[in-house]
């Protein structure tokens, strides 16, 4: 191989190494859809019964036993007794922040709170003792992101994450894969 060669070799090598190692500069940058986490202490996701609360933005809905459950998205479940289904009397609020899914059986109500499902003893709703709790995916900052999306990474030092709020990012170094 002659010099001029090796020369243009080697100046091709640079230049494409150059080019390679080229970021586009933040502005440049599309903007996406993501989700940024909200955080809060483990004091606020504590699970309990609360006074009835007018539904805003109502999820699943399950009927069991005389009793009618709407998920509150993201915030809990709203108990109602349905002995009159035309009419069904708001009992109160079981507040279960990051919850969306629901299931009762044999008195147990399973649900999904800040990245674990939790059983919980309903006893006609009077009381609330749980009863154990699963971790789902390993997820132990709350509540899990959104799948298939981008999202903004999480920071187990701000507390637990207790919903996403959707937003526009340029280059989100997260994406859930699930």
């Amino acid at each position: 191989m002659n010099t001029k060669t090796h020369t243009n070799c080697l100046l091709l090598l640079v230049l494409a190494v150059a080019l390679w190692r080229c970021e586009p500069k933040s502005e440049d940058l599309p903007l996406v859809e993501a989700y940024v986490p909200v955080y809060a202490s483990s004091v606020a996701s504590q699970i309990k019964m609360e006074a009835p609360t007018s539904i805003k933005d109502p999820g699943k809905i399950y009927i069991y036993a005389g009793f009618l459950l709407i998920n509150e998205k993201g915030k809990g479940i709203h108990v109602y007794d349905n002995a009159d289904p035309v009419h069904p009397e708001p009992m109160g609020f079981i507040s279960i922040l990051g919850n969306s899914d629901m299931a009762v059986r044999n008195d147990v109500l399973y649900a999904d709170h800040m990245g674990n499902i939790v059983a919980l003893n309903i006893d006609n709703f009077q009381t609330l003792t749980q009863k154990g709790s699963l971790e789902i995916q390993n997820w132990g900052l709350g509540v899990p992101p959104p799948p298939q999306a981008y999202f903004e990474c999480a920071d187990a030092s701000k507390g637990l994450i207790v919903e996403w709020k959707k937003t526009t990012m340029k280059k989100p170094e997260c994406y859930a894969t699930y």
